[in-house]
């Protein structure tokens, strides 16, 4: 078998969601010439190893198992050592690859005269954001500046630029010195900098960009990681002194304020905070205003970060993932016994134990007891919030499944959940949700803002239900109905929820009776540092409508919205929204009572104000 033209060095540590899109692009690669994956599994926390062999037989792969944990250099280190290929491209795993990236690297290498200098071949990542106030006022810009900036590097500076996906010769990496493996963060521009200075000329080649799946999501993560680089810089300078320069003196009222925050910040959890702080802040202002109040966070984070430095810093290394096996269920009950019989039928049949417990809301008929489920009852019909958190009072699990009682589940679904949460620890998930013809319900979405309810609110936009443009503005995360997501929140009809953390905020907010109280939930919970992922395996059949009858919802969604306003934005200034959209509403339906249509549009109305006033 002939050596490998070129060997793709692939990093990864609790990659086990994140690796089976990389090695699909990887395996649709189209090149000539022999090659090879090498993957460094660098320690097995998440059943990375399980993802790895399903590629075995599609890829010329091969996995490089290391005990891990001591930092992306050294595995990075390991990988080019094992790797037998002429040219490496390294890779990071959260990227996706057009199909002849591997060839057009390869092409670049095999271009170069006779006798030039060696080549280093980048290529730049596109993050790829979901939809959300930061993305839009942040995330995408600055990414666009960044491309912009690193078309244009002069020659002297695109060293800078060797992160994620890059290639070299062999020989030129090892000639360089190869990573550094002590170094904690910047272990990939440090050797981009040895390269340049051991007469490596270092390409940016536009043809070769890729799109880049692991972007900071929100201004919680983004200044968490400003901090890590700015606080990396010190050892960077350390081994290459004048690098980086100086930190700079703040100037103008700008500077004042990056560096007055700044001065707050003494770790990557307090930059964390502030971000979150920012993040919970932005819905309550205007838009234009979005992208200054981040910057602010982030360019305070990397300031803290660069003075709380020193040369022998690293980056914090991410606390050992434990895996969760006790498993709470609550199911709310309130009426026909019926469908929460069959769940609990279903979730007798688990391949996970459970702990089963049924809550059962002042049922007309109290639920009947039954072997290996808990009954916890309520003596008042206190609603859907307060059900659960009677439920949970008697959870014993580290994680809570709620379950509406109207889904049906396989009998594996519990330990695919608890499969998901190894790979997203300390997260709020929920499973695909489809009803009983098979139709996708959305279950990611964004913090509702008003724009979003006087859209929803809007009669005449309903013909366009069946449109992603409707969808996103109602406010529904369309990317997470395609791929699986992190999402502000999911909606609670089936959702995990680490225990601790949702007894840490007091559990649902039992003001609440029905409708937006999930929201209010998650969004304490993300403020606490969660994340909110909407997955897109497994999937639960919902039958819907089996918890709320049908003339009650509307006015619980309404009353629900109004006491999300008064916590998280203006109930005033939404009921002047919806206002608005029922003078619409009038207008229109006044025009179909014209045409003939059988609707009457002042009863309408006057239903629609009354629900607005919270007097219906």
């Amino acid at each position: 078998m002939p050596s490998p033209a070129v060997s793709v060095v692939v990093p990864t540590r609790g990659g086990a969601r994140r690796l089976p899109v990389l090695l699909d692009t990887l395996a649709a690669q189209t090149i000539d010439e022999a090659w090879e994956v090498v993957v460094v599994l660098d320690g097995d926390v998440d059943g990375s190893r399980e993802v790895l062999d399903a590629y075995a037989d599609r890829l010329p792969l091969r996995v490089l198992e290391r005990a891990g944990g001591d930092g992306v250099g050294a595995a990075l280190a390991a990988g080019y050592a094992a790797a037998d290929g002429e040219i490496v491209l390294r890779c990071d795993d959260d990227l996706t690859l057009p199909s002849g990236l591997v060839a057009g690297h390869l092409a670049r290498h095999r271009t170069r005269p006779a006798g030039a200098a060696p080549l280093g071949v980048v290529s730049m990542t596109r993050d790829v954001l979901a939809d959300s106030p930061y993305a839009a006022a942040y995330g995408r810009p600055a990414n666009e500046r960044l491309l912009a900036q690193a078309y244009a590097r002069p020659a002297g500076e695109r060293w800078q630029h060797w992160a994620a996906c890059n290639s070299v010769p062999r020989a030129a990496y090892e000639a360089a010195g190869g990573f550094d493996a002590t170094m904690g963060y910047r272990e990939d521009s440090e050797l981009g900098l040895r390269l340049a200075r051991t007469g490596v000329e270092i390409v940016i080649d536009p043809q070769l960009e890729v799109e880049h799946r692991g972007p900071a999501p929100d201004t919680t993560t983004r200044a968490a990681r400003a901090f890590t680089s700015g606080a990396s810089t010190v050892a960077f300078d350390e081994r290459h002194p004048g690098t980086h320069g100086a930190v700079p003196a703040p100037a103008g009222a700008w500077g004042r304020a990056v560096a007055l925050a700044a001065h707050r910040i003494a770790s990557r959890a307090d930059a964390a905070r502030l971000g979150r702080r920012v993040d919970d802040l932005l819905p309550r202002l205007p838009a234009l205003a979005h992208g200054k109040v981040i910057a602010w966070a982030v360019e305070a984070a990397a300031l803290a970060g660069r003075r709380a430095g020193d040369a022998t810093w690293l980056r914090a290394e991410s606390p050992p993932v434990r895996e969760v096996r006790d498993v709470s269920v609550v199911v709310p009950h309130h009426g026909d016994p019926a469908p929460t019989l069959a769940l609990l039928d279903q979730l007798a049949v688990q391949t996970h134990p459970v702990q089963v417990i049924v809550a059962d809301d002042a049922s007309p008929t109290p639920f009947p007891d039954r072997e290996g489920v808990e009954v916890v009852r309520r003596e008042a019909n206190g609603g859907f919030g307060a059900n659960v958190n009677s439920g949970a009072a008697a959870a014993v699990g580290e994680a809570l499944l709620v379950l509406n009682s109207d889904l049906t589940v396989e009998p594996t679904f519990v330990a695919d959940m608890v499969a998901a949460a190894r790979t997203h620890p300390g997260a709020v998930l929920a499973p695909r949700i489809v009803d009983e013809h098979g139709a996708e319900a959305w279950i990611g979405r964004r913090f509702p803002r008003t724009h979003h309810q006087a859209a929803a609110w809007l009669t005449p936009l309903a013909r366009f239900r069946d449109t992603r443009a409707w969808h996103w503005a109602v406010g529904h995360d369309v990317r997470a109905h395609a791929t699986e997501s992190e999402v502000d929140w999911v909606v609670g009809a089936a959702m995990w929820i680490p225990l601790a953390d949702f007894r840490a905020v007091g559990g649902f907010d039992e003001r609440f009776f029905m409708n937006s109280e999930e929201i209010d939930l998650q969004r304490r919970l993300r403020a606490r540092g969660l994340s909110v992922v909407a997955l897109r395996s497994p999937t639960v059949v919902h039958a819907g409508g089996g918890s709320s009858p049908s003339q009650s919802r509307r006015q619980w969604l309404v009353d629900g919205q109004l006491r999300y306003a008064d916590t998280w934005g203006s109930r005033r200034r939404l009921q002047l929204a919806l206002t608005a959209a029922t003078g619409a509403n009038l207008l229109v339906n006044a025009t179909r009572r014209a045409a003939g249509r059988d609707v009457r549009p002042l009863e309408v109305a006057r239903t629609e104000l009354s629900l607005i006033r919270g007097t219906r």
